[in-house]
């Protein structure tokens, strides 16, 4: 019997359990390291005693060296198992892996499997049996990487299983005590604990492969729950464990013996100092729970959550466990908005005193100063030399390329002008951020329509000084560029101003610079129809005269970072620099061939409904279909027509379709949405955590309390106008526009299997 990551702790339990309980005496234990492992010694020692052998050095990742030792295991004594055991973990965001880290956990476990499956799948094996991860099944916090390394050894098995070779793959929940445990910090194991997974003990464990060989399945898991703890915390149960863990209704609070719903009727009775003394407290003790601090009540009430340590996982735990005690529907940012102790308790505060059972609106964000926000830099001014129009650019730069608008806007910049196209797109080096481009453009299926030789990377970052360019770099741009095109922007639906604002306000004022430093050149800024989301026009069109906003009334950071953008543009203007605004409404994919975006709100949503496979009944709510081969070539041929510069134009479609058409349209294709009412609809869908809607959901329910404040009705005469006699028209949002989509979506796996 071959076991990897034999000389390891959890390779040692199952070296010992064959050996004591099912008499095994030819053990083949391998690690990298081999005798010379920690603990290895006193193994070998063990089982010796026991009457079996022995320790090797490999790494089974090796294929060269794996098949060296398989082919030294004697004829007389044949393998006739294998045990997978190896691996490693590297837990942390997936915005923080880098190949190299990845490497890291895959070597181990997906190389080495492979390699044991393809040098052993003639030997006749009776046991291939591979350790795998609760976290491939159900995800894991931070564990991208070894989630993924886990769900291929799964694959594996059902793979060899096909083949009819032996295969078992176990996957198992964390350890009490094993070597791929050792990364995690104490306060880790808690925080897995108290999400209703319990270390599996020592003791029990090495017995879990031996139920798992009996039941003929491939895959089997084998894990603790604690079904009580899962249920105090229903929106965070994995949808595969919907039928162990029977939820209640609504969440039941932790930590308190303050019933839910009850703490605002509580602190009303109280003096405000003890009111704030009393959510100061509950803050605390949430916090250290999370964090596992040992004495709560000394974390300080001005010091940083960050500095506390928390970061964008467990500032969502902790969200999660104050809207449970509170009672209360708190945004996901909601430590990101209130930085520290005190500013929560504050926030807290004055969302529950006043605040009565039935009250269940969104939360505000904390407040912005606006009019403070609106500055631009003294030192942008135009040149002496000004080129309002650009008919025919030899240079042009762009942002965003690596986004939806961004990408269709460059495709036709190569189309439609001989320019070279000098695209900012981030990365670690130039091949780097061309990787990223490339891979953006593939998936809208138009790589294949760019000129590599008239295509110029620009490793920079929209939210970084300067754009993040060497001095001689941005002066260089500046000489050089005959227009600048700015459709980048993070876009996020739940991210507060204050994290958006690097990106899309500052980026804004950014770049203006390279436009105004030595020669004035055509800015044409991309913003959003969302700066007017909110008002009610009466069925009136919103003309590009009528006041966006202001930031107050905007309900993400989002809308609120493109509005005071937009405002600095004004400034811009008021300085002669030529800066046109072009307002886009809800752009959806390439009319011919459907290719779309995934970030948007629309698609989001509807991905929720089918996750669900239910939607809300009767909400009226109409979707204008834009598609982004209309917005690109529309702003194109605007910007570069005489009389247009320094102008703002509304880029819209005026054909929608109803969410009922649409949900029939999802139907047709194969998809079971039930129809639930409100309460239902939002219980079936908070139910599972991964559901895409979930961060969304405040918004949906004000799109569909109000939809034509969320989709005002739009004047875009200065378009029409411009565009006459161009040939470029609107198509009409119809069902077969969107089965496109639907087709597009389902091939590139976006939409759930039908």
């Amino acid at each position: 019997m071959l076991i990897t990551g034999g000389t390891g702790i959890l390779g040692g339990l199952f070296a010992r359990h064959l050996v004591a309980e099912h008499g095994v005496t030819r053990l083949l234990l391998t690690s990298r390291r081999g005798p010379d492992s920690p603990g290895a010694a006193e193994l070998t020692a063990e089982i010796a005693a026991l009457g079996a052998e022995a320790v090797a050095a490999c790494d089974a990742a090796d294929r060269d060296a794996l098949a060296r030792l398989l082919a030294a295991i004697p004829h007389d004594r044949p393998l006739t198992g294998v045990v997978h055991a190896a691996g490693t973990l590297d837990d942390g965001l997936i915005t923080t892996m880098t190949p190299e880290r990845l490497d890291g956990v895959l070597r181990p476990k997906v190389d080495a499997a492979w390699h044991l499956h393809e040098l052993t799948r003639d030997l006749g094996l009776s046991a291939f049996v591979l350790f795998s991860s609760l976290a491939g099944v159900i995800g894991g916090v931070g564990q991208s990487s070894y989630a993924a390394a886990n769900t291929f050894l799964d694959v594996l098995a059902e793979y060899r299983a096909g083949l009819g070779l032996a295969a078992t793959s176990v996957a198992r929940g964390l350890w009490a005590r094993t070597g791929t445990t050792g990364d995690l910090s104490s306060a880790d194991l808690e925080r897995i604990a108290r999400a209703g997974y319990p270390p599996i003990a020592s003791e029990h464990g090495p017995a879990m492969p031996d139920v798992a060989l009996g039941l003929d399945r491939a895959t089997a898991v084998a894990t603790p729950l604690n079904i009580e703890t899962l249920r105090e915390q229903p929106r965070q149960v994995p949808a595969v464990l919907g039928s162990l863990v029977r939820v209640p209704s609504r969440a039941v609070a932790r930590n308190s013996d303050v019933p839910v719903g009850s703490l605002a009727r509580d602190l009303s009775g109280l003096p405000e100092e003890e009111q704030r003394g009393r959510v100061l407290d509950l803050v605390r003790a949430e916090a250290g729970v999370v964090l596992g601090h040992p004495a709560p009540d000394t974390i300080g009430e001005q010091r940083p959550f960050a500095e506390l340590g928390f970061d964008s996982l467990t500032a969502v735990e902790l969200r999660n466990r104050l809207g449970a005690v509170t009672g209360l529907r708190l945004p996901t940012t909601l430590v990101f908005d209130h930085a520290t102790p005190a500013g929560l308790t504050a926030y807290l505060w004055t969302e529950l005193v006043g605040r009565t059972d039935t009250d269940d609106g969104p939360a505000e964000r904390p407040a912005v100063d606006f009019a403070a926000e609106i500055r631009l830099a003294d030192d942008i001014g135009p040149a002496t030399e000004v080129h309002r129009v650009v008919e025919h650019p030899m240079e042009v730069f762009l942002t965003g390329a690596t986004g939806f608008l961004g990408a269709y806007l460059l495709r036709d910049l190569m189309r439609t002008t001989d320019a070279t196209v000098h695209c900012l797109v981030r990365g670690a080096d130039e091949a780097e951020a061309l990787e990223r481009l490339r891979a953006n453009l593939r998936w809208y299926g138009i790589w294949d329509q760019i000129d590599g030789e008239r295509l110029s990377i620009v490793v920079g970052d929209l939210g970084l000084p300067a754009l993040g360019l060497a001095p001689e770099r941005f002066d260089e741009l500046a000489r050089t560029v005959d227009a600048v095109y700015h459709p980048g922007a993070m876009v996020n639906w739940v991210q507060p101003y204050a994290t958006i604002k690097a990106a899309n306000v500052s980026g804004a004022e950014e770049v203006l610079r390279p436009a105004a430093r030595h020669r004035t050149v055509p800015v044409h800024y991309v913003s959003t129809l969302g700066v007017y989301v909110g008002r009610d026009t009466g069925g009136t069109g919103i003309k590009v005269t009528d006041p966006s906003g202001p930031g107050e009334t905007l309900p993400t950071g989002y809308t609120q970072s493109k509005w005071v953008a937009e405002q600095i543009t004004e400034l811009a203007r008021d300085r002669a620099l030529p800066v046109s605004v072009y307002r886009v409404d809800l752009i959806a994919g390439n009319h011919r061939s459907g290719a779309c975006q995934t970030r948007d709100f629309v698609w989001l949503s509807l991905k929720g409904l089918l996750q669900a496979a239910a939607v809300p009944g009767d909400i009226p709510v109409r979707f204008r279909l834009m598609p982004v081969d209309y917005a690109s070539a529309a702003i194109l041929h605007i910007s570069r027509q005489t009389g247009n510069d320094g102008r703002t134009f509304h880029v819209c479609g005026h054909t929608d379709l109803a969410l009922g058409a649409v949900v029939e349209e999802l139907r047709a294709h194969g998809y079971t949405l039930d129809e639930l009412n409100w309460d239902g609809w939002r219980e079936r869908v908070t139910a599972d955590p991964e559901n895409a809607v979930v961060p969304l959901l405040d918004a949906f329910e004000v799109m569909a309390a109000a939809p034509d404040a969320f989709y005002p009705p739009i004047d875009d005469r200065e378009t029409v106008e411009a565009l006459a006699g161009s040939g470029i028209k609107c198509p009409e949002a119809t069902c077969e526009l969107f089965n496109e989509h639907v087709d597009f979506f389902v091939r590139k796996g976006y939409f759930p299997a039908k």
